[in-house]
């Protein structure tokens, strides 16, 4: 799987706008992972974060509002699969500490004013 997924973030250029950890211009995998984890639970994050990526997304990152995330809709079931199913997996990355609670990220994230330079030190 790590060669698929490898590619896939290769040939979309995923890592453009995301970083595994650290702030880019789009939110980073990590806090993706931890947010829809949050917010739809550990059975549904994975399918939601599917529907993100092929139907794209906006506003759905109040610190990214201004960000739009294309539509892959060109990609298959099995591709989305792969992406979202690493994409969860990295829910627990650059965490320490008292970092591991969701509501810190969650608060992180939706603070607009915070400064969020710990997540690129992490």
């Amino acid at each position: 799987m790590a060669n698929d997924v490898q590619s896939l973030l290769q040939k979309n250029n995923c890592m453009n706008c995301h970083n595994i950890v650290g702030m880019k211009s789009a939110p980073p995998f990590m806090a993706i992972a931890r947010m829809n984890s949050s917010w739809f639970g550990s059975n549904n994050s994975k399918r939601n974060i599917m529907k993100s990526i092929k139907e794209g997304s906006q506003g759905k990152y109040p610190m990214f509002s201004n960000t739009a995330m294309p539509s892959y809709a060109h990609l298959s079931d099995k591709d989305l699969n792969i992406l979202a199913e690493w994409i969860t997996s990295q829910s627990s990355r650059g965490m320490r500490g008292n970092m591991m609670n969701h509501n810190c990220m969650d608060n992180c994230m939706h603070n607009n004013g915070m400064n969020n330079n710990w997540m690129n030190n992490n």
